[in-house]
Protein backbone atom coordinates (compact mmCIF):
# COMPACT_ATOMS: atom_id res chain seq x y z
CA UNK A 1 0.00 0.00 0.00
CA UNK A 2 2.81 2.62 0.92
CA UNK A 3 4.47 1.52 -2.49
CA UNK A 4 0.85 2.46 -4.37
CA UNK A 5 1.12 6.11 -2.14
CA UNK A 6 4.19 6.38 -3.78
CA UNK A 7 3.31 6.08 -6.62
CA UNK A 8 0.27 8.13 -6.88
CA UNK A 9 2.38 11.08 -4.92
CA UNK A 10 4.68 10.60 -7.86
CA UNK A 11 2.46 11.13 -10.69
CA UNK A 12 1.33 14.02 -9.30
CA UNK A 13 4.88 15.76 -8.62
CA UNK A 14 4.94 15.41 -12.42
CA UNK A 15 1.18 16.63 -13.74
CA UNK A 16 -0.47 18.19 -10.63
CA UNK A 17 -3.27 18.06 -12.92
CA UNK A 18 -3.29 14.56 -13.11
CA UNK A 19 -6.52 13.98 -11.56
CA UNK A 20 -6.68 9.71 -11.72
CA UNK A 21 -3.38 10.42 -9.04
CA UNK A 22 -5.84 11.82 -6.50
CA UNK A 23 -8.30 9.59 -6.70
CA UNK A 24 -5.47 6.68 -5.71
CA UNK A 25 -4.26 8.66 -2.72
CA UNK A 26 -8.60 9.32 -1.42
CA UNK A 27 -8.53 5.47 -2.01
CA UNK A 28 -5.57 4.63 -0.06
CA UNK A 29 -6.71 6.96 3.04
CA UNK A 30 -10.19 5.11 2.23
CA UNK A 31 -8.79 1.61 3.01
CA UNK A 32 -5.87 2.77 5.53
CA UNK A 33 -8.43 1.73 8.85
CA UNK A 34 -8.86 -1.38 7.34
CA UNK A 35 -4.77 -2.31 7.40
CA UNK A 36 -3.22 -0.18 9.84
CA UNK A 37 -3.85 0.63 13.50
CA UNK A 38 -5.33 4.15 12.41
CA UNK A 39 -8.69 5.93 13.60
CA UNK A 40 -11.36 6.88 10.48
CA UNK A 41 -11.64 9.96 12.14
CA UNK A 42 -7.52 10.26 11.49
CA UNK A 43 -8.11 9.09 7.21
CA UNK A 44 -10.99 11.11 6.51
CA UNK A 45 -9.91 14.57 6.00
CA UNK A 46 -7.07 13.25 3.32
CA UNK A 47 -10.12 11.39 1.21
CA UNK A 48 -11.83 14.56 1.39
CA UNK A 49 -8.85 16.60 0.29
CA UNK A 50 -7.66 14.57 -2.39
CA UNK A 51 -11.23 13.58 -3.59
CA UNK A 52 -11.99 17.41 -3.43
CA UNK A 53 -8.67 18.18 -6.14
CA UNK A 54 -9.56 15.49 -7.98
CA UNK A 55 -13.41 16.91 -8.74
CA UNK A 56 -11.39 20.59 -8.82
CA UNK A 57 -9.94 19.19 -12.13
CA UNK A 58 -12.42 16.83 -13.63
CA UNK A 59 -16.10 17.04 -11.62
CA UNK A 60 -17.35 13.79 -14.05
CA UNK A 61 -14.83 11.41 -12.34
CA UNK A 62 -17.24 8.79 -10.92
CA UNK A 63 -14.58 7.02 -8.52
CA UNK A 64 -14.22 10.49 -7.19
CA UNK A 65 -17.70 11.00 -6.55
CA UNK A 66 -18.15 7.39 -4.98
CA UNK A 67 -15.12 7.95 -2.98
CA UNK A 68 -16.37 11.31 -1.46
CA UNK A 69 -19.58 9.53 -0.79
CA UNK A 70 -17.50 7.32 1.52
CA UNK A 71 -15.94 10.40 3.41
CA UNK A 72 -19.37 11.54 4.09
CA UNK A 73 -20.10 8.09 5.19
CA UNK A 74 -17.69 8.16 7.71
CA UNK A 75 -18.84 11.75 8.98
CA UNK A 76 -22.18 10.21 8.96
CA UNK A 77 -24.07 12.57 6.74
CA UNK A 78 -25.76 9.81 5.11
CA UNK A 79 -28.06 11.65 2.70
CA UNK A 80 -25.01 13.25 1.67
CA UNK A 81 -23.36 10.02 0.58
CA UNK A 82 -26.51 8.75 -0.91
CA UNK A 83 -26.03 11.81 -3.71
CA UNK A 84 -22.61 10.95 -4.02
CA UNK A 85 -23.41 7.44 -4.76
CA UNK A 86 -26.24 8.05 -6.80
CA UNK A 87 -24.15 10.70 -8.84
CA UNK A 88 -20.74 8.06 -9.22
CA UNK A 89 -23.40 5.81 -10.75
CA UNK A 90 -25.35 7.87 -13.08
CA UNK A 91 -21.65 8.77 -14.43
CA UNK A 92 -20.68 5.32 -15.29
CA UNK A 93 -23.24 2.27 -13.96
CA UNK A 94 -20.55 0.00 -15.03
CA UNK A 95 -18.27 0.72 -12.42
CA UNK A 96 -17.43 -1.60 -10.16
CA UNK A 97 -16.25 -0.47 -7.19
CA UNK A 98 -18.68 2.36 -6.78
CA UNK A 99 -21.45 -0.29 -6.73
CA UNK A 100 -19.44 -1.64 -3.54
CA UNK A 101 -19.28 1.29 -2.26
CA UNK A 102 -22.57 2.16 -2.29
CA UNK A 103 -23.46 -1.65 -0.85
CA UNK A 104 -21.53 -0.96 2.26
CA UNK A 105 -23.35 2.50 2.49
CA UNK A 106 -26.62 0.81 2.19
CA UNK A 107 -25.85 -1.76 4.95
CA UNK A 108 -25.42 1.04 7.03
CA UNK A 109 -28.93 1.90 6.36
CA UNK A 110 -30.36 -1.57 6.79
CA UNK A 111 -31.17 -2.11 3.24
CA UNK A 112 -29.76 -5.54 2.78
CA UNK A 113 -31.80 -6.31 -0.41
CA UNK A 114 -30.49 -3.56 -2.51
CA UNK A 115 -26.37 -4.43 -0.95
CA UNK A 116 -27.05 -8.10 -2.31
CA UNK A 117 -27.95 -6.57 -6.01
CA UNK A 118 -24.88 -4.15 -6.00
CA UNK A 119 -22.50 -6.48 -4.73
CA UNK A 120 -23.86 -9.12 -7.66
CA UNK A 121 -23.75 -6.48 -9.87
CA UNK A 122 -20.35 -5.27 -9.07
CA UNK A 123 -18.91 -8.79 -9.31
CA UNK A 124 -20.59 -9.27 -12.88
CA UNK A 125 -18.71 -6.19 -13.66
CA UNK A 126 -15.64 -7.88 -12.30
CA UNK A 127 -15.55 -10.91 -11.46
CA UNK A 128 -11.89 -11.40 -10.20
CA UNK A 129 -12.54 -8.62 -8.24
CA UNK A 130 -11.74 -10.06 -4.48
CA UNK A 131 -13.03 -6.83 -2.82
CA UNK A 132 -16.80 -7.30 -4.49
CA UNK A 133 -16.30 -11.87 -3.70
CA UNK A 134 -15.57 -10.23 0.00
CA UNK A 135 -18.19 -7.55 0.39
CA UNK A 136 -20.72 -10.53 -0.90
CA UNK A 137 -19.66 -12.73 1.71
CA UNK A 138 -19.96 -10.00 4.57
CA UNK A 139 -23.11 -9.29 3.06
CA UNK A 140 -24.63 -12.59 3.81
CA UNK A 141 -23.45 -12.31 7.45
CA UNK A 142 -25.71 -9.40 8.02
CA UNK A 143 -28.91 -11.64 5.77
CA UNK A 144 -27.64 -14.42 8.87
CA UNK A 145 -27.14 -16.97 5.41
CA UNK A 146 -24.25 -18.85 7.03
CA UNK A 147 -24.15 -21.20 4.86
CA UNK A 148 -24.40 -18.77 1.73
CA UNK A 149 -21.38 -16.78 3.55
CA UNK A 150 -19.20 -19.59 4.04
CA UNK A 151 -19.11 -20.74 0.81
CA UNK A 152 -18.97 -16.95 -0.98
CA UNK A 153 -16.25 -16.64 1.22
CA UNK A 154 -14.00 -20.14 0.55
CA UNK A 155 -14.94 -19.35 -2.92
CA UNK A 156 -12.93 -15.51 -2.60
CA UNK A 157 -10.27 -17.41 -0.64
CA UNK A 158 -9.77 -19.68 -3.90
CA UNK A 159 -8.75 -17.03 -5.93
CA UNK A 160 -6.41 -15.68 -3.60
CA UNK A 161 -5.81 -17.59 0.05
CA UNK A 162 -3.82 -14.76 1.09
CA UNK A 163 -6.96 -12.18 1.06
CA UNK A 164 -6.96 -10.68 4.56
CA UNK A 165 -10.73 -9.57 4.61
CA UNK A 166 -12.18 -12.61 3.80
CA UNK A 167 -10.39 -14.85 6.42
CA UNK A 168 -11.75 -12.35 9.01
CA UNK A 169 -15.53 -12.56 7.61
CA UNK A 170 -15.04 -16.21 7.59
CA UNK A 171 -14.39 -16.56 10.90
CA UNK A 172 -17.04 -14.35 11.80
CA UNK A 173 -19.08 -16.86 9.87
CA UNK A 174 -18.09 -19.79 11.27
CA UNK A 175 -18.61 -17.93 15.09
CA UNK A 176 -22.00 -16.76 14.05
CA UNK A 177 -22.84 -20.08 12.29
CA UNK A 178 -22.30 -22.12 15.85
CA UNK A 179 -19.15 -23.74 14.30
CA UNK A 180 -16.63 -22.81 17.01
CA UNK A 181 -13.58 -25.76 16.33
CA UNK A 182 -14.01 -23.71 12.57
CA UNK A 183 -13.88 -20.20 14.32
CA UNK A 184 -10.91 -21.11 16.04
CA UNK A 185 -8.76 -22.31 13.20
CA UNK A 186 -9.28 -19.88 10.42
CA UNK A 187 -9.30 -16.95 13.45
CA UNK A 188 -5.42 -18.54 13.74
CA UNK A 189 -5.38 -18.85 10.44
CA UNK A 190 -6.23 -15.14 9.86
CA UNK A 191 -3.59 -13.65 12.42
CA UNK A 192 -0.77 -16.10 10.81
CA UNK A 193 -1.44 -14.67 7.27
CA UNK A 194 -1.32 -10.81 8.47
CA UNK A 195 1.87 -11.69 10.45
CA UNK A 196 0.79 -9.28 13.38
CA UNK A 197 2.07 -10.06 16.53
CA UNK A 198 -1.37 -8.56 18.07
CA UNK A 199 -3.49 -10.34 16.65
CA UNK A 200 -1.01 -13.60 17.26
CA UNK A 201 -1.32 -13.07 20.19
CA UNK A 202 -4.92 -12.74 20.54
CA UNK A 203 -5.67 -16.21 17.98
CA UNK A 204 -3.05 -18.31 20.84
CA UNK A 205 -4.95 -16.86 23.98
CA UNK A 206 -7.86 -17.79 22.36
CA UNK A 207 -7.10 -21.19 21.12
CA UNK A 208 -5.52 -22.06 24.86
CA UNK A 209 -8.49 -21.27 26.69
CA UNK A 210 -11.48 -22.53 24.32
CA UNK A 211 -10.45 -26.10 24.95
CA UNK A 212 -10.83 -25.29 28.63
CA UNK A 213 -13.76 -22.67 29.02
CA UNK A 214 -15.36 -23.24 25.04
CA UNK A 215 -16.25 -20.53 22.63
CA UNK A 216 -17.59 -17.90 25.58
CA UNK A 217 -14.55 -18.43 27.16
CA UNK A 218 -12.26 -17.34 24.37
CA UNK A 219 -13.94 -14.63 23.58
CA UNK A 220 -13.72 -13.58 27.28
CA UNK A 221 -9.85 -13.67 26.59
CA UNK A 222 -10.47 -12.19 23.36
CA UNK A 223 -11.86 -8.83 24.46
CA UNK A 224 -9.52 -9.45 27.76
CA UNK A 225 -6.29 -8.90 25.37
CA UNK A 226 -8.09 -6.35 23.11
CA UNK A 227 -8.84 -3.79 25.95
CA UNK A 228 -5.34 -4.12 26.91
CA UNK A 229 -4.13 -3.68 23.60
CA UNK A 230 -6.15 -0.57 23.31
CA UNK A 231 -3.80 1.12 25.78
CA UNK A 232 -1.19 1.01 23.37
CA UNK A 233 -2.18 0.67 20.18
CA UNK A 234 -5.09 2.29 18.22
CA UNK A 235 -8.24 -0.38 18.36
CA UNK A 236 -11.70 0.33 16.91
CA UNK A 237 -13.67 0.79 20.39
CA UNK A 238 -16.44 -0.76 17.61
CA UNK A 239 -14.25 -4.13 17.82
CA UNK A 240 -14.50 -4.51 21.64
CA UNK A 241 -18.20 -3.49 21.62
CA UNK A 242 -19.14 -6.37 19.65
CA UNK A 243 -17.30 -8.76 21.34
CA UNK A 244 -19.01 -7.63 24.29
CA UNK A 245 -22.69 -7.87 23.17
CA UNK A 246 -21.78 -11.64 21.32
CA UNK A 247 -21.55 -12.54 24.76
CA UNK A 248 -24.10 -10.80 26.04
CA UNK A 249 -22.67 -8.33 28.52
CA UNK A 250 -24.70 -4.83 27.79
CA UNK A 251 -22.84 -2.60 30.16
CA UNK A 252 -19.47 -3.22 28.58
CA UNK A 253 -20.93 -3.39 25.30
CA UNK A 254 -22.75 0.00 25.14
CA UNK A 255 -19.70 1.66 27.18
CA UNK A 256 -17.44 0.77 24.25
CA UNK A 257 -20.23 1.83 21.70
CA UNK A 258 -20.41 5.45 23.30
CA UNK A 259 -16.46 5.20 23.20
CA UNK A 260 -16.88 4.68 19.39
CA UNK A 261 -20.04 7.32 18.67
CA UNK A 262 -17.67 9.93 20.44
CA UNK A 263 -14.97 9.30 17.25
CA UNK A 264 -17.51 8.32 14.99
CA UNK A 265 -16.38 4.68 14.67
CA UNK A 266 -16.07 3.09 10.98
CA UNK A 267 -16.90 0.17 12.56
CA UNK A 268 -20.59 1.60 14.86
CA UNK A 269 -22.47 1.91 11.36
CA UNK A 270 -22.58 -1.78 11.30
CA UNK A 271 -24.67 -2.02 14.59
CA UNK A 272 -27.80 -1.99 12.34
CA UNK A 273 -27.67 -5.03 10.60
CA UNK A 274 -24.58 -7.25 12.39
CA UNK A 275 -25.85 -9.87 14.23
CA UNK A 276 -23.51 -10.08 17.30
CA UNK A 277 -25.64 -6.48 18.32
CA UNK A 278 -29.25 -8.88 18.19
CA UNK A 279 -28.70 -9.20 22.19
CA UNK A 280 -28.91 -4.71 22.49
CA UNK A 281 -31.84 -4.25 20.12
CA UNK A 282 -34.74 -4.09 22.65
CA UNK A 283 -32.76 -1.83 25.25
CA UNK A 284 -33.89 1.82 24.73
CA UNK A 285 -29.67 2.70 24.57
CA UNK A 286 -30.06 0.83 21.24
CA UNK A 287 -32.70 2.89 19.67
CA UNK A 288 -31.31 5.82 20.78
CA UNK A 289 -27.61 5.56 19.62
CA UNK A 290 -29.10 5.10 16.16
CA UNK A 291 -31.21 8.43 16.54
CA UNK A 292 -27.96 10.20 17.08
CA UNK A 293 -25.99 8.56 14.39
CA UNK A 294 -29.12 9.71 12.18
CA UNK A 295 -29.94 6.08 11.10
CA UNK A 296 -33.03 4.88 10.46
CA UNK A 297 -34.87 2.59 13.39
Amino acid sequence: MEKAKGYFQQAIDKDPNYASAYVGLAEYYTVLSEITPTAMKDASPSIKSFVMRALAIDDAQPEAHALLGTYYDAIWEWDAAEMEFRRALELNPNNARSHVLYAIHLEYLGNLDQVLVHLRRAIELDPLNLNGQDNLGEAYLYTKEYDKSIEQLNKTLEIDPTFAGARFHLARAYFLAGKYDLWMEELERDARFLNDPNDMAVADAAKREYPKSGYRGALKRVVALREEQAKRIYIDPARIALVYASLGEKEQAFDWLEKAYGEKSDRLPYIKVDPAYDSLRSDPRYADLLHRMGLPQ
